[in-house]
């Protein structure tokens, strides 16, 4: 806990820094009907596995404090899901199956629990390891036949050292495709060397950012998203790098010997690219926040706090540079908080299983 402490503090004074504002607490600027699909939930069965496989920087974490942090921050809907390494950590097996079934079935629990709360809570479904397609397959099916309450799936960035475009996990886009689903991609470890960054950097300080620039990449340039048109995605953090990125990896298909490489010509690309949805989740810099404006669009952008892995200070800080943006930069009022809660409940309801949210 010390770590993820000293973390918070770290991610604190660089958002007061980069965006250059005095603080103020979000709990204290006012309601704003806030849909925030960027929030994890860590239950007992889960954290336990975390601990046994040597994983110590566990945020304690509770249903009660989760809604009281949604009162407390002006959000009235809140999307949780599993964070990093997810069921992984188990392996891939039947361990791994059983876990991911004991999660979608309890987070399905905290949607009909009595406790007083402004917010309602959603959930993304969480899959085993994709390395185990029948295993993912199978747990698709639960949620989208047999469950049919979860709001998409969370995925991640890597599985097995392979990105989501790797032909092995084509049948599981099939499945996605089929089921219509809309998909919370969270980054998770990068396989790099050296692995950590200066004296020993988690990786979820700055690699987590390449990670997801990369499998978003993948996605494109595979043809994966182009034969899953009725898929959505959200990218976790304003997609890493991707705003910044992505263009010069549109521009590389102008050479040949980029583009004989890729089975998709450049407008297909483009298009592609421009399908990515983005949350701001430790992301409301200045930059990123243009950034995703210039590469995507204000249709693309909804919020997100990571909480708790983020805690209540830092997501205050976020929140404040959020806010000074939207009143201080002339393109503030693009993502003016009923910008950014009409796009996630409009991408939220598209996918439905049933459950509207309002």
């Amino acid at each position: 806990m010390a770590k993820l402490q000293q973390l918070s503090f770290l991610m604190c004074a660089v958002v007061h820094l980069v965006a250059g504002v005095p603080f103020l607490k979000a709990s204290n600027s006012g309601g704003t009907g806030r849909v925030d699909t960027h929030i994890h939930a860590i239950p007992l069965s889960y954290s336990k596995v975390l601990v046994a496989a040597g994983l110590t920087d566990i945020p304690t974490w509770s249903l009660s404090a989760t809604k009281s942090f949604l009162q407390e921050t002006g959000a009235s809907i809140g999307i949780l899901s599993i964070s990093a390494p997810g069921v992984s950590v188990v392996g891939v097996g039947d361990e791994a199956r059983s876990l991911a079934r004991s999660l979608n079935v309890e987070m399905a629990s905290y949607l009909s629990d009595k406790n007083s709360t402004a917010a309602k809570l959603g959930f993304f479904g969480t899959l085993p390891d994709w390395q185990d397609v029948e295993g993912t397959l199978a747990e698709l099916d639960y949620l989208y036949t047999e469950q049919k309450l979860c709001n998409g799936v969370a995925i991640f960035t890597t599985y097995g050292g392979k990105l989501l475009g790797d032909p092995a996990y084509a049948p599981i886009w099939a499945r996605l495709q089929k089921y219509k689903a809309l998909i919370f991609i969270h980054p998770a470890g990068l396989d790099v060397v050296p692995q950590l960054i200066g004296p020993g950097l988690p990786q979820y300080v700055i690699d987590f950012l390449w990670t997801t620039t990369r499998t978003a990449t993948d996605l494109v340039m595979t043809g994966t998203l182009s034969a899953a048109p009725d898929v959505d995605v959200i990218l976790a953090h304003a997609g890493g790098a991707l705003p910044y990125a992505g263009t010069r990896a549109i521009a590389s298909l102008l050479a040949p010997s980029v583009a004989d490489l890729v089975p998709i010509d450049i407008a297909e690309a483009q298009r592609q690219f421009g399908r990515f949805y983005y949350d701001t989740a430790l992301s409301t810099s200045t930059a990123q926040l243009d950034g995703m404006l210039d590469f995507a669009g204000a249709a693309q952008v909804g919020f997100g706090s990571d909480f708790p892995y983020a805690p209540t200070q830092v997501v205050d800080r976020v929140a404040d540079a959020l806010k000074q943006f939207q009143l201080l930069n002339p393109r503030g009022p693009l993502l003016a908080n009923p910008v950014l809660r009409r796009n996630s409940l409009k991408l939220l309801n598209k996918h439905s299983l049933g459950r509207l949210f309002r």
